[in-house]
């Protein structure tokens, strides 16, 4: 009981050595919380993330490639059995014109036919002036899902009967289109070809001057019409396998084993696999960009502040020379002196703790998010040098950026501070005492009372 009363006095006794103890503690200790907390919300914002964005693998026609050799609806359908397949869907696409409407025209200038090859996009004279898409599951509709598109008015639902389609807002106004109206298009290769189809729903499109960098009308967002997939095959006839689809694996350890498959299956060589695991990777840089530098942070702190402690409690310890030789002389064992002060660090060290968890939970969020946003902007300014080192210009930097079309970085970590990481803080912060401590017994049981007395005399 004397040796913790006298602890604490001399705790008292030595405020400003305890002081600048306690703020080097407090340090570590937010040092140590924040790096801890971004560890492990990373690892579960990383399980999150993967889960909410399943490994997609798309198989779209190669323009290129004009062999007869193409896959059917039921080819795709065999494919999305396979084990590996959680979910799939698939889509058709065609043009047509129509002398009832006009197509939303856009005022980029039209580029040469080698660069509508480049591109891989039809040549504006094959093709018609409005893009028609269908889709197996119209819930699969990805520019509904992301926010691109929006129904203004009617039921996209009813697009599921014959004979119907969903047109932009932008090319309803231009024709005074209303919801019912039916209009009538042809095909441009056998104008003989027509089609009556009722419009059962509006919607509003985002458009992005960027993707209409060619003078096609089909390929302008408002010029784009959704229509039923019975329909749109009556439409194709012997095209319907122009087919392109996308298949949601189980885990992303499947990719390589679905390919393999699919292509023991026959799939035709004018098809091309690409999946999302570079852009799941990709979106999750960031992330992993923060987890490293916090782990390195961690290291980094666990060592100075060792070294820190150490040096404090070396200097603490020749400055309270006499005062170990008092003790000893008086009879106080070297077990009892340097029992006695490992409870004043102790004591420094839980006050410290407390004080460093407070403030770290205040700091973890702004930090963290402020970690996250330096990132960003380090990878943006990153891609920004690389479009200069190349001298690219506006349609080449179009390009350029299409590379991450579906890149999606994560901008904010939902830190939090659980029992566990605090138990963990504790753990490290008291090894660190200890290991700094270790200097200051091996120092006590090294001076002899009577020298020390006879120095001081």
């Amino acid at each position: 009981m004397y040796i913790i009363k006298n602890a604490i006095i001399n705790i008292k006794r030595k405020k400003s050595r305890n002081i600048l103890n306690c703020i080097i503690i407090t340090i570590i200790t937010i040092g140590l919380l924040i790096s801890l907390s971004i560890n492990k919300s990373s690892k579960k914002i990383k399980e999150n993330y993967i889960n909410s964005n399943p490994v997609e693998v798309s198989l779209s026609l190669d323009m290129r490639n004009k062999s007869d050799d193409v896959i059917t609806e039921e080819d795709i359908k065999k494919y999305g059995s396979l084990e590996y397949v959680k979910n799939y869907y698939y889509t058709y696409q065609t043009s047509l014109s129509s002398s009832d409407i006009d197509p939303i025209n856009n005022d980029i200038e039209q580029n040469n036919f080698e660069n509508d090859k480049e591109h891989n996009r039809m040549p504006k004279e094959n093709q018609g002036d409005f893009k028609f898409v269908a889709y197996s599951d119209i819930s699969y509709i990805s520019e509904f899902i992301n926010g691109e598109n929006k129904i203004t008015s009617g039921n996209i639902s009813d697009s599921e009967n014959e004979n119907t389609i969903l047109i932009s807002s932008s090319l309803a106004l231009e024709n005074d289109i209303n919801i019912n109206n039916e209009i009538e298009f042809y095909d441009i290769n056998d104008t003989s070809k027509k089609y009556k189809l009722k419009v059962v729903a509006i919607y509003d499109a985002i458009s992005d001057d960027n993707d209409n960098f060619m003078n096609i009308n089909a390929l302008n967002k408002e010029n784009q019409i959704y229509i039923n997939i019975e329909i749109i095959k009556n439409i194709l006839g012997e095209n319907t396998g122009n087919i392109n689809a996308k298949f949601y694996l189980k885990k992303q350890n499947d990719i390589e084993n679905f390919k393999e498959k699919v292509t023991k299956l026959g799939l035709s060589s004018n098809y091309k696999l690409i999946d999302n695991k570079d852009s799941i990777e990709e979106s999750l840089k960031i992330v992993e960009n923060v987890k490293t530098f916090s782990m390195t942070l961690l290291i980094i702190i666990i060592i100075i502040g060792t070294l820190i402690l150490i040096i404090i409690n070396i200097i603490n310890i020749k400055d309270r020379t006499y005062e170990i030789g008092v003790l000893r002389a008086i009879g106080m064992s070297k077990i009892k002196v340097s029992i006695e002060f490992l409870i004043e660090s102790f004591i420094t060290t839980l006050i410290s703790i407390i004080i460093g968890v407070i403030i770290g939970i205040t700091l973890l969020k702004p930090i963290t998010n402020a970690m996250l946003k330096n990132e960003i902007n380090s990878y943006k300014n990153n891609t920004n040098q690389i479009q200069n080192n190349f001298k690219l210009n506006n349609i080449e930097k179009n390009k350029f950026n299409r590379i991450n079309d579906n890149v999606k970085y994560i901008d904010n970590l939902n830190v939090n501070i659980d029992f566990y990481i605090i138990l963990k803080l504790f753990v490290v912060i008291i090894t660190l005492t200890i290991i700094s401590n270790i200097i200051t017994i091996v120092l006590i049981n090294k001076y002899e009372p009577n020298k020390i007395l006879q120095k001081r005399v």
